[in-house]
């Protein structure tokens, strides 16, 4: 029964840790759910791996008996003569790590780390130093003959992406700012075994570096503002003037060994020279000195309209390329790019391929979980549990006795309703926005039923009011949790998707019942559940289907502004405190505040 533990290393960003034990995903967690430091940058996860043992202990899975750790980095694959512009990007946004001990800043650390891996030796055992450490504070035994083994990022991805698709065999692309050496990568992947078949390096050009730089000079940051500008670009328009500066940048090939080629006019061995000078001359003759939180301004949202436009041309095009390089009509995706739900639906809606998987924790979390799968499978000889994916509910949940607990010692008003959805439908019913926490937290991006914030989506004004609560910018979107059966009634041609990583259209109808989770340009990103998947979740929504005549949620995220989900009980409890909320869910708790 081999046990594989997965954790980002070195820690840039999206830091998480997890567990595979006999080929099935046991627990996964995200270290900004912890350190409460949105995207974790800099984080090394340590507490997520801590959390990670603690969830083996409790399936009778000592310390001692892990295999393997697998990290998503494999640092021996950047080129010596491209060392100190990897270093640049890889100590971009870092914080010192003086509380893990080492006794180093981080960029001196990871300075270490990058020329070691360079000679061939030391980034296994800098984390094996590093997973040491995390055992010796927890008082438990290392395993003197575990492996520690470093993946290439992509092939991290990947790995995410294949064996959590339930394909037998299949195309994989992994689209992703920048990896080793990396931005886009087509495998061909058959019982297991990954083929490289094509590479686009991010000197050559990376569609999420692109994305990333033009988001930075519309004001927004770099991990952040990708997702905002793409809930911008429905309220601009296409631009000849624009169109035409993003074709001379990279345009799709119809042949030859690469799907998409950039132009060598704006090269640079240094990528982030590169990318700014792209972004400068993307955004030139431009207004953009806006107030995201003010009005729209128009310049702002047409460069936001053409750059989703290039960025989906260029992904359904590599997906119309894979299928002549590798003949295969099933695609499974991930990388950070592999979260732009727009560019899935018009792959989705092209209907080149048979079937489309996109792993939903795509970002850098998930890409420990790739390394553990491919460990599991690949190095230790295991067999991975090879259906599709089910649940993200992955993380840590939380004893109903310590949850009773807290509630009784807060000063607010609160009523154990168990799992009766009742009282708090009627509550959304009559305008309230409810925070709901429940169960085992959720791994990756999505709020999925367990630390959601929930309001009816029939009132066209919810939009507004959720945005406000949460501290969100007036004009970005929100997405709807529906039950299977009700999926034709709202979304065209969709299918029972579950993470919310893929757009649909609406119905008219559709668009018409549920105002509030249909954007500007009648899309939006759907929950598709069913009650196996979650049967508090579901029986909330058909209660309030019941009431109001649509079995449909607006379903957001339980976070306010520039923070992360919540994780605890008493994250929860906080939010709610400080914030807008009318109600709060707190597993089996429906508390108000005085006057509600």
């Amino acid at each position: 029964m081999p046990v594989v533990v997965g954790f980002t290393f070195p820690g840039i960003h999206d830091n998480a840790a997890c567990a595979i034990v006999d080929g099935k995903l046991v627990f996964a967690a995200e270290e900004e759910r912890y350190s409460r430091h949105k995207y974790s940058v800099g984080d090394i996860p340590e507490t997520s791996v801590v959390r990670t043992l603690g969830h083996l202990a409790s399936l009778g899975i000592g310390p001692e008996d892990v295999d393997a750790f697998a990290v998503n980095w494999d640092l021996t694959q950047i080129p010596m003569r491209n060392l100190k512009e990897s270093a640049e990007l890889f100590l971009h946004n870092s914080k010192p790590l003086q509380e893990m001990n080492y006794m180093v800043s981080y960029p001196s650390f990871a300075k270490k780390m990058i020329v070691a891996g360079l000679k061939g030796r030391t980034q296994a055992e800098l984390a094996r130093l590093f997973i040491q450490g995390v055992y010796r504070r927890m008082g438990a035994r290392f395993p003197k003959n575990a492996k520690v083994v470093p993946i290439v990022h992509h092939l991290s991805h990947a790995a995410s992406a294949f064996y959590f698709s339930g394909f037998d065999s299949c195309a994989v692309l992994t689209i992703d700012a920048r990896g080793e050496t990396d931005s886009t990568v087509l495998w061909d992947v058959k019982s297991g075994e990954f083929e490289r078949i094509a590479t686009v390096s991010f000197w050559e050009g990376s569609i999420g570096e692109v994305y990333s730089y033009v988001s930075m000079k519309l004001g927004f940051d770099e991990l952040s503002g990708p997702g905002k500008v793409m809930g911008l670009a429905p309220y601009g328009s296409h631009k000849e003037r624009l169109a035409s500066k993003f074709a001379s940048i990279g345009t799709v090939c119809e042949g030859g060994d690469s799907p998409y080629k950039f132009s060598s006019e704006f090269r640079r061995r240094n990528p982030v020279e590169m990318y700014t000078r792209i972004a400068d001359f993307l955004s030139e003759g431009l207004e953009l000195g806006w107030s995201s939180e003010g009005e729209l301004c128009r310049d702002a949202a047409d460069l936001a309209y053409n750059l989703q436009e290039f960025t989906e041309d260029l992904v359904v095009g590599t997906g119309r390329w894979s299928i002549k390089a590798t003949n295969r009509k099933q695609l499974a995706m991930a990388g950070g790019v592999a979260l732009n739900a727009k560019a899935n639906m018009m792959l989705y809606y092209s209907r080149m391929f048979e079937d489309l998987w996109v792993f939903p924790a795509a970002n850098d979390a998930g890409a420990a979980i790739g390394a553990a799968a491919y460990v599991h499978q690949n190095v230790l000889g295991g067999k991975m549990k090879h259906g599709r994916l089910e649940s993200l509910c992955l993380g840590e949940e939380y004893d109903d006795r310590v949850v009773s607990s807290l509630v009784k010692r807060s000063k607010f008003r609160a009523k154990f309703i168990g799992s009766d959805p009742n009282p708090v439908a009627q509550a959304l019913t009559h305008g309230a926005v409810v925070g709901w926490w429940q169960g085992r937290s959720e791994f990756g991006p999505r709020a999925l039923g367990n630390r959601s914030i929930v309001a009816d989506p029939t009132k066209k004004d919810s939009w507004r009011a959720v945005n406000a609560i949460k501290g969100r910018e007036f004009w970005r979107p929100f997405a709807p949790s529906l039950l299977e059966g009700a999926r034709d009634a709202y979304l065209e041609g969709a299918c029972d998707h579950k993470f919310m990583v893929l757009m649909f259209r609406m119905s008219e109808q559709g668009a018409a019942r549920v105002p509030a989770v249909c954007h500007v340009d009648r899309t939006t990103r759907p929950q598709v559940v069913s009650r196996p998947d979650n049967e508090t979740w579901y029986d909330l929504i058909k209660a309030f289907g019941d009431l109001a005549g649509d079995p449909v949620l607006l379903n957001t995220s339980f976070n306010l502004a520039g923070e992360p989900l919540v994780q605890t009980p008493e994250h929860a409890l906080r939010s709610f405190a400080i914030s807008g909320l009318d109600a709060l869910y707190l597993q089996g708790w429906l508390i108000e505040k005085s006057g509600n």
